[in-house]
């Protein structure tokens, strides 16, 4: 016992830092390689250019953004939702890659984008994060290394968000979970917490507005805990709670979020539909179920949209949890009670990914009315499967803490096989990346055709418009060209649809002019043969014709 128990005292062994950090980052870099094909991470992947789904999205916000001039708010651009235009963080284009993009674009490809670059990014910096967390607590060791770095890896919650490449920075909460456990254990101040609590929330105002709505009330959580543990006046917790609200605000308003002299984009639903499930933490759901946990035969989602709440642990992380209530119960509890304040805002959180029609696999539970500014909370933040990540990593964090700091060793043997376990069950999820990442490219319509018809047009307009009638795909498809070629578009696929709809039918009754395409789309608001007739002025059968995405016009010269 006395050999065993000293060849694994190396996995308790003090490593440098930059040794320890050089191997996290090696470590992601090894994990990143093995899902990822080099064609996605160049951002050459068919999974980017399909007119159908979120990425290709954000890769037109951002094109729109770099090719038009400098405007404010700063993420401004009047190539989309034309002439008025809109702020591209409602495209999701991750407003600080966009800004440092736009300085460099003219010197790159046509077509280039960053989000393969950023996506490879989210998930080093996820590694080098959850290694960070990890040597809170029994310093740089390998099994802190090891156990951090690759738990924080092949977190459900992060593998199944490849779509939404804003939403991967998660190792922001990471970063401010592991500031609260070092703060808890010594290794930092308050002044410290605040300033690198501050300095994540500015940095998530950046990238989407869902992370500040996760961060903050983990920094109010610590925030109130400093207060209740006497480490600091109140009048100064209440000034720490306070002061990063006013450069928040200012970050969101330069950025356009706030475009208050164009207005507010109207609030829209889908926070029930896009709860978590009961069984989303120990069962996953259908898109990426469990290896080893069986779901055959159950309702994982119960709404069709409820993949928004996948918040699968994985087995490795449900055994470490399980492990510690049977076998530290007490310790467990001397847990909750030292930082019942971060408790609450889990419960919080969890409450809020639940929804108020709380879903136990196929079956509504219950339901209650929301408060009045809950409610309107829920309408602007529907995405409420998503609020359970914080808590997901809150306890990783709190397994890991209890792994590296037991006496014995053998807790550290534990670990490193719980990670084993832990990467096994979640194949499915990796599956589901290389699936993502090798599609082919998806147009509903032939590419070459339109690239060509758009790239020599003036404007191009969809009557009617995206949020008026007009199908999404449709307004993505031409979001595509348009934006690619910096061809001004009357609408746009957005986060939150804006745009009068009799301002935007109102362009048939001005002048018509050289260069101008329209597109009549087929939908429930399309407009009738006359309609368009009247509009051409008598050109209809010289500029226009019949196609699959509806009546397209083409207005030449007299």
């Amino acid at each position: 016992m006395t050999a065993v128990a000293g060849r694994l005292a190396v996995l308790d062994q003090p490593m440098g830092r930059a040794l320890y950090y050089g191997l996290a980052l090696l470590l992601g870099v090894l994990y990143i390689a093995r899902i990822f094909p080099w064609d996605f991470l160049t951002g050459h992947s068919g999974f980017f250019f399909d007119n159908r789904t979120d990425p290709t999205q954000h890769i037109t916000g951002m094109w729109a953004f770099v090719q038009d001039r400098w405007r404010f708010p700063l993420l401004y651009t009047r190539l989309l939702n034309a002439p008025e235009g809109l702020s591209v963080a409602y495209t999701d284009s991750i407003p600080l890659a966009a800004i440092l993009f736009k300085v460099i674009y003219p010197w790159l490809p046509p077509g280039s984008h960053y989000f393969g670059v950023w996506t490879l990014g989210c998930y080093l910096l996820q590694g080098l994060a959850g290694a960070y967390a990890a040597a809170s607590f029994r310093g740089r060791t390998p099994a802190a290394l090891l156990g951090g770095t690759l738990f924080a890896l092949m977190m459900p919650a992060l593998m199944i968000r490849i779509p939404h490449a804003a939403l991967n920075a998660q190792f922001l909460m990471i970063l401010m979970l592991a500031h609260y456990a070092r703060l808890s254990r010594g290794q930092l101040v308050p002044g410290q917490f605040w300033r690198y609590g501050t300095a994540l929330l500015v940095l998530s105002a950046t990238i989407h507005p869902y992370l500040i709505a996760m961060l903050y009330p983990l920094y109010g959580a610590v925030s109130l805990a400093i207060g209740v543990r006497k480490s600091s006046p109140w009048r100064t917790v209440a000034v720490a709670l306070v002061a990063p609200l006013p450069l928040l605000a200012l970050v969101l308003y330069v950025l356009g979020y706030l475009s208050f002299s164009q207005g507010m984009p109207p609030a829209e639903v889908g926070y029930i539909e896009s709860s978590m499930n009961l069984l989303s933490p120990f069962l996953g759901t259908h898109l990426a179920p469990s290896v080893f946990l069986p779901s055959g035969g159950l309702v994982l989602d119960a709404t069709g949209l409820q993949i928004d709440g996948h918040n699968y642990l994985g087995v490795g992380l449900l055994a470490m949890l399980l492990s510690i209530l049977v076998l530290a119960p007490r310790w467990l509890l001397s847990q909750c009670r030292q930082h019942w304040v971060l408790l609450l805002i889990f419960i919080g959180l969890t409450l809020y990914a639940l929804s108020n029609r709380v879903y136990l696999g196929g079956t509504a539970l219950f339901e209650y009315p929301l408060l009045p500014g809950v409610e309107q909370l829920a309408r602007i933040f529907r995405g409420s499967g998503r609020f359970f990540w914080p808590v997901g990593y809150g306890l990783l964090i709190l397994a890991l803490g209890f792994y590296l700091t037991r006496a014995s060793s053998v807790w550290r043997l534990a670990l490193l096989a719980l990670i084993v376990v832990q990467y096994a069950d979640t194949r499915h999820h990796r599956g589901y990346l290389v699936e993502a990442a090798s599609r082919q490219p998806h147009f509903d319509y032939d590419r070459a055709t339109w690239d060509a018809r758009v790239a020599s047009a003036t404007e191009v307009h969809l009557l009617p418009n995206y949020g008026c009638g007009g199908k999404p795909f449709d307004a993505l498809f031409l979001q595509y060209f348009s934006a690619l070629h910096a061809v001004p578009l009357n609408t746009g696929f957005i986060a939150r649809v804006v745009g009068d709809c009799a301002t935007k039918a109102a362009v048939l009754d001005r002048p018509l002019r050289p260069g101008q395409l329209f597109v009549f789309g087929r939908s429930e608001n399309a407009y009738s043969r006359e309609r368009i007739e009247q509009a051409m002025g008598g050109h209809y059968g010289q500029w226009c014709r019949e196609e699959d995405i509806g009546t397209v016009c083409r207005i030449e010269a007299p």
